[in-house]
């Protein structure tokens, strides 16, 4: 269990990320910015090992975030996950894959993850595009922050607070036309809520629950979380984790009505600029589905067992 709390208590409290406290003895470099560090720290690289020119070197093609959920029964700790979208986690299928991570020292590590490290699913929903692994990173070497769990913005808060079309949202994630030479460099795309997930969308992957917003997602984007910005009316803001990206619509060219498209030569589809979110409640409901609790209570029982007092010899 990793992403413990050094500090219980502290002089500075940063609740900017959904109202989660976060105490420190001294303000932190990002104290005062708009975006705390947290939304790029979450963020990893994911990719394969593949040929190129005779050579082995590892491709990254997608995106996956760390998340922190509580234990139940150990104060301050927390159980580390890794995040990333279905369509990215099957194609590690029966093979070794990577984690790029910065490390502290401000270069980054290629972490080998094994075939056989075990993906989660949603329980009941197949068109869920979110997979899940346990991922716990050594604390001492990789520069990298959880979103807590307590971050989800779940559904039913969404409509009590009046969250919806026009709001603003921002993603984070892999620009693969540069991934950052010796460490990951997210980049962040802006955009708003263009429809919430009222009814289910038709995509390849059959009739998804899904926000729509409108802002560019591009290869990848995929697995990336997305964040949703509340502005509060002392004019400070929250940030709620509102979903992953599982992809865009591309327009084919052969009915796009604009000649110059025609005259550029464009032979692919076209971005018509509007990503596909699937919600962060079906990240919970992977978080706590029936595989991950037991494991998690088997987990404290053991590490609880550990520290039992045992009598004294006489």
């Amino acid at each position: 269990m990793n992403f413990e709390n050094p500090f219980p208590a502290g002089l500075f409290c940063d609740r900017r990320l959904a109202n989660v406290e976060t105490w420190h003895l001294i303000p932190p470099a990002d104290f005062n910015m708009l975006l705390p560090d947290i939304t790029r720290k979450s963020v990893v690289y994911l990719g394969i090992e593949i040929s190129d020119g005779g050579f082995r070197k590892i491709s990254y093609r997608g995106t996956g975030f760390l998340m922190a959920f509580p234990a139940d029964k150990i104060s301050g700790a927390w159980f580390g996950y890794l995040v990333t979208a279905k369509h990215v986690a099957i194609q590690f299928k029966e093979k070794d894959f990577y984690i790029r991570a910065n490390t502290i020292d401000g270069k980054s590590i290629d972490i080998n993850a094994p075939k056989e490290v075990q993906w989660h699913f949603h329980p009941t929903d197949s068109a869920a595009d979110v997979a899940i692994c346990r991922f716990e990173p050594p604390p001492r070497t990789i520069d990298a922050l959880g979103i807590p769990a307590d971050a989800i913005l779940k559904e039913h808060v969404r409509k009590s607070k009046g969250f919806g079309v026009t709001d603003s949202v921002f993603i984070t994630g892999l620009f693969v036309y540069h991934q950052g030479n010796k460490k990951n460099i997210p980049i962040i795309r802006v955009g708003n809520i263009a429809m919430t997930p009222d009814e289910r969308i038709q995509t390849s992957w059959g009739e998804m629950e899904a926000y729509l917003i409108e802002a560019r997602s591009i290869g990848g984007l995929s697995g990336s979380p997305v964040f949703l910005i509340e502005d509060l009316p002392s004019g400070d803001m929250r940030i709620h984790l509102l979903g992953l990206i599982h992809g865009h619509w591309n327009v084919a060219p052969e009915i796009i009505t604009d000649n110059v498209a025609e005259d550029a030569g464009i032979k692919a589809g076209i971005n018509v600029g509007i990503a596909i979110v699937t919600p962060a409640e079906k990240i919970l409901d992977v978080l706590n589905c029936a595989e991950l609790v037991s494991w998690r209570e088997k987990a404290q029982l053991h590490r609880l067992s550990k520290n039992l007092p045992t009598p004294d010899n006489i």
